[in-house]
């Protein structure tokens, strides 16, 4: 199977990646004929935080970072790998970018612009119902985890001590 640009990718390989799972592979076809492959060298600056986001990327190969930096101090969010996705809410809001996303291993990705999805979902609906519920099922387990480590942070914040000042013995305060 051939996308356009000279990329080149068999069925399996792209099968293997859980946003085609539930795609024939004439579906994927199809899908793959509607966006346009990209390479990222390690220490590329894939898409930036603030900036108008106009697609989303799926991971052929490799590795990035998505990181956002708050009072000068950069913090990394995730690290996604072949088979993961980002940028997947511009195709739904007119919102700026919420994080920054990093190459650390050279990759090989599939940019969906928000014209080719709007496209996907006119003229192909059933292979763009099977995209989204695919991204959906991603979705909803990095929200469980983001949900589960803001709980974890407050539960740990109610047995830290309210002052800001040191105890006694000028030791760095610890949860009790």
């Amino acid at each position: 199977m051939t996308a356009n640009q000279g990329l080149s990718l068999t069925f399996g390989e792209l099968r293997r990646l859980k946003l085609f799972a539930d795609l024939s592979e004439d579906q994927i076809a199809t899908f793959v004929s509607l966006v346009q492959p990209r390479e990222a060298a390690v220490g590329q600056i894939i898409v930036r935080v603030h900036e108008l986001g106009d697609s989303m990327y799926l991971i052929l190969d490799g590795a990035v970072q998505v990181s956002r930096t708050t009072g000068g101090r950069d913090t990394a969010l995730a690290i996604l790998e072949t088979g993961d996705f980002f940028g997947e809410m511009c195709l739904f809001d007119e919102a700026p970018r919420s994080a920054s996303v990093v190459a650390t291993r050279h990759c090989h990705l599939l940019r969906v612009t928000k014209p080719a999805f709007d496209s996907m979902v006119e003229t192909h609906p059933v292979i763009a119902a099977l995209f989204l519920r695919a991204m959906l099922r991603t979705v909803a387990g990095r929200l469980r985890t983001m949900d589960k480590k803001y709980v974890d942070s407050m539960l740990l914040s109610r047995f830290w001590p309210k002052t800001s000042a040191a105890p006694a013995g000028g030791s760095t305060p610890h949860p009790r």
